[in-house]
């Protein structure tokens, strides 16, 4: 049970007594006050946090319940207050929430019925401030002045970026797996007016059509196979919010129809529902195929591609933006770095300037957080680097094999055991690293016949 600090304000001590007595034996702070304005002077007076709530005495001498309320909220609009009375009217209750209490007690009490409305109260508070922290961190994580970058190529983007978010255009994000698609897409809606509500996420990649469009629009009861209850998709959670799309470009043909729905008439239907719904959302799409060859190609529908692509930004690969290596590497280790003094010597910064990074920065960020759990010392040496990284990646010292001794093929299964294995068999780590899909992964590895063993 969540303690909290509860004022009660009446007239009468033995009121203050018996609520005092009742509240203090479940572990609340509490303070007693007898007259009106006594309490909003202690409450004008209070340094750090204010009460969790105020229980006020509707009948008292001087200034009555209704304008203690009025002037509480005046002052302090998110308190919570809770009026008193012994001689309760619907007129008086009516008027009491019209000027912002929560709820109005009648005397005597039941105490069962002060620890119910004290504990949903107290709790009610402690979930708002978490959730007010938890915002403002996510903004502080978000911040753009956060994003880690000192090249042109990337500066040029992340302006647009900035620039767009003041407006609700969909944005469309280009740019190889790992170049950062979902932290520019996030910078846009945190720098939006939408940033207090929600933005979720959803990889058109990584699941089936079927239980991507159960994911998107949500499912009724009885939809299908196992739907025991109603769910809410992310275009109803996201609501007022953002919803980004990575890997759009693997949306099928039928979840593409009614994505375009939604974008032009802001209304989609659940899994086996009649009912239209509404959402609005703002879009952010990113993927790492050529769009406009796949729509002419026939596999992804012209009028969608113009709706998500009011606004495309082609994030540039680490290696056009190779004065961002080594800040990003340094940023990387202090994220993952045992011990405060490690840092990368000079020698295995050049070894990471040199180096294609292929996987771009989410090939960078893993590299770093192995490279911290391999180093000894405070210096992380370019020997707690993969060797495909010291070598530069270079094909110079690769020899070619005899005819029918190494196929493609075995190149493939040989490169994914590698990955797979050096990131200690982790599935999401090794499809980033890859750059493709988890259940490509997953097909690959069965394919293959790789496992823990």
């Amino acid at each position: 049970m969540t303690k909290g600090k509860i004022l009660i304000c009446d007239d009468e001590v033995e009121i203050q007594n018996f609520l005092r007595k009742l509240l203090q034996a479940r572990g609340h702070q509490v303070e007693c006050f007898g007259a009106g304005a006594a309490l909003l002077k202690a409450l004008d007076e209070m340094e750090g946090a204010l009460p969790d709530l105020v229980l006020v005495d509707a009948k008292m001498p001087g200034l009555d319940g209704l304008e203690v309320l009025r002037r509480i909220k005046a002052g302090h609009g998110d308190l919570c207050v809770v009026l008193m009375s012994a001689f309760a009217t619907v007129r008086n209750a009516v008027e009491a929430m019209k000027l912002g209490a929560h709820d109005y007690l009648i005397k005597p009490f039941i105490a069962e019925d002060i620890y119910a409305l004290v504990d949903t109260v107290v709790e009610r508070g402690r979930l708002v401030a978490e959730n007010r922290a938890l915002k403002a961190e996510i903004r502080r994580r978000f911040d753009p002045e956060q994003v880690i970058f000192k090249s042109q190529a990337f500066r040029n983007v992340f302006t647009l970026a900035k620039r767009v978010a003041t407006s609700d255009a969909s944005v469309l994000i280009l740019g190889e797996s790992g170049t950062g698609k979902e932290l520019i897409a996030s910078t846009i809606h945190y720098g939006s007016a939408r940033r207090d509500e929600r933005f979720l996420t959803l990889n058109c990649a990584a699941i089936t059509d079927t239980l991507l469009e159960s994911q998107l629009f949500g499912h009724v009861k009885g939809a299908f196979t196992g739907a025991v209850a109603n769910h809410r998709g992310l275009v109803e959670e996201a609501n007022r919010g953002s919803l980004f799309l990575d890997e759009i470009g693997d949306l099928s043909p039928a979840l593409q129809a009614k994505l375009l729905r939604l974008l032009q008439e802001k209304e989609f239907l659940p899994v086996g529902a009649t009912r239209v719904r509404h959402a609005d959302v703002r879009f952010i799409a990113a993927t790492n195929k050529n769009l406009e060859e796949e729509v002419a190609r026939g596999r992804f529908r012209e009028d969608l591609f113009y709706r998500l692509n009011v606004v495309t930004l082609q994030l540039p690969p680490l290696r056009e933006r190779r004065e961002d290596i080594a800040l990003l590497a340094e940023h990387f280790v202090r994220k993952y770095a045992k011990r405060p003094e490690q840092r990368l010597s000079a020698e295995t910064l050049a070894v990471l300037g040199r180096y294609p990074w292929p996987g771009n920065v989410r090939e960078l960020e893993n590299t770093m957080e192995m490279a911290v759990i391999l180093a000894d010392g405070d210096e992380i040496a370019p020997g707690c680097l993969p060797a495909k990284i010291t070598s530069g990646g270079n094909s110079e010292d690769f020899s070619l094999p005899e005819r029918g001794e190494l196929s493609l093929e075995d190149v493939e299964r040989m490169y994914i055991e590698q990955v797979f294995r050096q990131t200690g068999f982790h599935k999401v780590k090794s499809s980033e690293i890859l750059g493709i899909a988890r259940k490509t992964l997953d097909r690959k590895l069965a394919q293959y016949g790789i496992d823990k063993e």
